[in-house]
């Protein structure tokens, strides 16, 4: 599976909790949006207009702003936007 990152790629885009950028494991695109709307415990279909790439063949990026934020059961990144 590859690694990709799910993000809001405009201002009319972004959500209002600030989940806007989603690094996940997917096996393509659709599966990848699905694994973000999960992650971030969105309804299916809420990240439809999202652009999705796969960071094998991508440039390093920057997402500026908050740290990471991971998911319940997970000790590596916070895990809840209080935590921020």
């Amino acid at each position: 599976m590859a690694i990709y990152c799910v993000f809001a790629d405009a201002g009319n885009k972004r959500r209002a909790d600030r989940c806007n950028t989603i690094v996940v494991q997917a096996t393509d695109a659709d599966a990848a949006r699905a694994a973000a709307e999960a992650h971030i415990g969105a309804n299916p279909g809420d990240l439809a207009g999202f652009a999705v790439v796969d960071l094998s063949a991508a440039p390093p990026f920057v997402v500026r702003g908050h740290p990471p934020l991971g998911g319940a059961g997970q000790t590596v990144w916070p895990n809840t936007i209080h935590s921020l």
